[in-house]
């Protein structure tokens, strides 16, 4: 899964726009197109906290596994 912050010059206008409390997530249309669910997981550690994604595909013909 990729984050990218820096948004100068960058095409967001197909990005799927959700507003979460303080947070804004843009979703990639190709993610998208192959989930079925997308969870954001904040996960505190020691030193700080993390946050993950965590896609759930839609299983279909093209599935490999």
């Amino acid at each position: 899964m990729s984050v990218d912050t820096y948004l100068k010059g960058k095409k967001t206008e197909t990005y799927r726009r959700v507003f979460q409390d303080e947070l804004e997530i843009m979703v990639s249309p190709k993610l998208l197109q192959f989930a079925e669910v997308i969870e954001l997981v904040a996960v505190k550690k020691l030193i700080g906290s993390k946050l993950d994604v965590v896609a759930h595909h839609v299983h279909g013909p093209s599935c490999q596994h």
